[in-house]
């Protein structure tokens, strides 16, 4: 298409921007509104953003000088009218003959003409010559230990461009999950790649720095050897938000197992959501999915009228999604408050509302909301979530006495750090894991599993009179720390043989 055609055609262009959206995030194209806020209403982050930007530069041929300014990368409309203006001035779908003699070929040309899928020991050599390809910089001054944004002014839009080639090139999966601190560097990324093209699949998750074997034995509940003796949630319609992943997945699972119709929401990672439903209806347990955010009122209006729609009721609500900054105080801004309060309490007060007003229709119900012990103390990292978990604790108290007279108990479930994703993506992982097992009486933290049993009891009919608890699952960490001795039982005191310094500093600490 010439420049002539496209810009005949601009008045379509909002719709195309969208419909290029929908194709890359999977999102369906009606709630894909022009005007919404991408990453406040949508949940589409800035390396997502880029990813559409490297579909639209092929489209269009769009050349390596556009430059949209960053307050144009809000929404839909503001994306589409940046690019209408850069495709006005004439800057937009050279021919395609004069671009192949005067660049080397585009990313997407390089994928069309790339040789078989390199093997890993190849990475970091392809994964630096695509960085070349999409910024166009000369391949000597990409030195994969210099940092992208600060050395080599590579923000997040191009590096999810770079993500759009490297996703088609080696056929990466969607739903990766790269955390924050592996896109820092040309390095730590090929580093982060290397999981997902090796030749022998290497697990996504560690569950500690130690061994498996070393952990005692979790058993899992296979969907075969649950009875109907076993199923005591058979016809409780249970929501469990932010449960595409994480523990929110294995908690949205384990109750399906046992009988539950379960609800599954998630927003940031609808895919895994969506995911997770499909897993939970071929093992046979009933689940629906419903997308949305539960900081976004819009979202949580949607979200409990389609409950509403499709079964009349609730019975459980668990509130497990979470958003906030896991840093330093000093590198906590007031958007990150924002954030964090708007999704652990406003969006848990909001929910829990309309969750109230389901459950008077089955004539009572059940509340779960999650904290964490470092809400009452100090954990590395976490004073952001430490503050807005306290709040939680409070909040659950407040509603415990309120939604009594509706014969609904609400409860807080406490664990300490859990296995998984989350955890290992911690900022100083490495020293922080090991030291917590320490401070536990039973050398591990917590798996999923453990608080999916605990959360579980809690929902039973046997349990008539716990309300307004926070009830802390860590394996005795909390205690340990909160006594007078730091030193592990039959150990001796020389200084090699003490604790670590506490990593919860409570009152008593």
């Amino acid at each position: 298409m010439s420049t002539a055609t496209a810009i005949a055609t601009m008045n379509d262009l909002t719709e195309e921007v969208r419909e290029t959206f929908a194709k890359v995030t999977r999102y369906p194209l009606e709630i894909l509104d022009p005007a919404a806020s991408l990453e406040e209403d949508l949940g589409i982050d800035s390396v997502k953003v880029g990813e559409v930007f490297g579909v639209l530069r092929e489209r269009y041929n769009l050349s390596d000088k556009l430059n949209i300014p960053r307050e144009n990368l809000r929404n839909i409309e503001s994306i589409a009218a940046g690019l209408r203006e850069f495709l006005q001035d004439g800057a937009g779908r050279p021919a395609v003959a004069a671009t192949q003699a005067s660049h080397p070929p585009t990313a997407a040309a390089a994928v069309v003409a790339a040789s078989p899928t390199p093997v890993a020991e190849d990475l970091a050599r392809s994964v630096c010559d695509i960085f070349a390809d999409v910024t166009r910089y000369p391949i000597d001054i990409l030195d994969p230990a210099a940092s992208l944004e600060e050395d080599l002014g590579i923000d997040s839009v191009k590096v999810g461009e770079v993500f759009a080639v490297l996703r088609e090139r080696y056929n990466l999966p969607e739903d990766m999950q790269i955390p924050r601190e592996s896109l820092k560097t040309i390095g730590a990324v090929t580093d982060a790649l290397r999981k997902f093209v090796a030749s022998k699949p290497v697990p996504v998750v560690s569950v500690s720095a130690h061994e498996v074997s070393s952990k005692p034995r979790i058993l899992e509940d296979s969907f075969d050897s649950l009875t109907p003796e076993r199923r005591p949630f058979e016809g409780k319609i249970t929501l469990v938000t932010g449960s595409g992943h994480g523990l929110g997945r294995d908690i949205a699972k384990y109750l399906a197992g046992l009988g539950a119709t379960v609800i599954v929401n998630s927003f940031h990672s609808r895919d895994q959501g969506v995911r997770t439903t499909e897993e939970i209806q071929a093992e046979g347990g009933k689940a629906y999915h419903i997308w949305g955010s539960v900081a976004n009122p819009q979202h949580v209006e949607a979200i409990f009228k389609e409950i509403d729609r499709q079964f009349g009721g609730l019975d459980f609500f668990i509130s497990n999604a979470s958003n906030g900054m896991l840093a330093r105080l000093e590198d906590v801004t007031v958007e990150h408050w924002e954030k964090a309060f708007r999704t652990n309490v406003v969006g848990l007060h909001q929910c829990s509302l309309r969750a109230l007003d389901l459950m008077k229709h089955r004539g009572g119900g059940k509340i779960i909301t999650l904290s964490s012990p470092a809400a009452t103390g100090y954990v590395d990292y976490f004073a952001c979530m430490a503050a807005v978990k306290m709040a939680v604790e409070s909040l659950t108290k407040s509603m415990a006495v309120e939604f009594a007279k509706y014969n609904v108990q609400v409860n807080c479930v406490s664990p300490g750090p859990i296995y998984g994703d989350l955890l290992n993506k911690w900022p100083e992982a490495e020293r922080l894991i090991p030291e917590w097992e320490r401070a536990t009486v039973c050398g591990r933290l917590c798996m999923d599993r453990d608080v999916s049993h605990f959360i579980a009891y809690l929902l039973s009919d046997a349990v008539k009179l716990f309300t307004g608890s926070v009830l802390v699952l860590d394996g005795g960490m909390s205690v340990w720390f909160g006594g007078v001795s730091q030193v592990a039982p039959g150990v001796g005191t020389a200084a090699t043989d003490r604790m670590p310094d506490p990593i919860y500093r409570g009152a008593a600490a």
